[in-house]
């Protein structure tokens, strides 16, 4: 039973192709429910953020590429370091480009924003146990891979968010409150990371087995 798991083109799939729908939902659940508007969002979007560099090091650290697991250690050890430092430099990047929207701070909009953090990491340790790790990816992954597709999705995402957090929001300060521009960032991110998540693969794989 395991083993047919382990085997299906769900599980099979690079990615966790889950994790776009879950962030969504979230994001979805705190602005109806729980009264969040632009700044939580935002708060969200960095945490987001460094959960995929974060995932995406631990990846790379581990991807063996097809060799023992100290073959090439000092080199995976120095791109870990490399990593970290770029990895740093977007994180401060998503920072400035949407800090703007910290003008005026009320805490009573943040309710429940640490529980649905730790749901968000919760994900993300699932997406590196199942569709790495349980897989059997991390034999064969690429280190460069692993670490460049994270970074190239953080910088098509951070320049389309730009346009929102850096020209919209000034132009018009009564909409830093604005749940509509909220919407925006959260349809934003959706989108990119469906992109890089391509849902649509294992799907078809699975459902022409059925078919078969």
């Amino acid at each position: 039973m395991g083993k047919l798991f382990l085997s299906s083109p769900l599980i099979q799939h690079p990615s966790p192709w889950w994790m776009p729908v879950v962030s969504l939902l979230i994001k979805v659940y705190g602005m109806l429910f729980l009264g969040w508007h632009i700044q939580p969002i935002i708060f969200f979007f960095w945490w987001e953020v460094m959960l995929m560099i974060a995932s995406a090091l631990v990846r790379m650290f581990f991807s063996l590429n097809g060799q023992p697991f100290f073959e090439k250690f000092l080199f995976r050890v120095g791109m870990l370091v490399g990593g970290i430092f770029f990895g740093i430099m977007f994180v401060m990047l998503s920072v400035a480009f949407t800090f703007k929207a910290f003008e005026n701070i009320s805490g009573s909009e943040f309710r429940g924003i640490g529980q649905q953090i730790r749901l968000l990491q919760f994900s993300y340790l699932a997406g590196i146990m199942i569709h790495f790790f349980a897989n059997g990816r991390y034999k064969t992954a690429d280190p460069f891979g692993e670490l460049g597709g994270v970074f190239i999705h953080l910088l098509i995402l951070l320049a389309f968010l730009q346009a929102i957090t850096m020209h919209l929001i000034p132009r018009y300060p009564r909409l830093n409150q604005a749940l509509w521009v909220a919407i925006a960032v959260v349809v934003l991110k959706f989108l990119v990371d469906l992109l890089f998540a391509k849902i649509g693969q294992p799907m078809k794989i699975m459902f022409s087995k059925q078919t078969e």
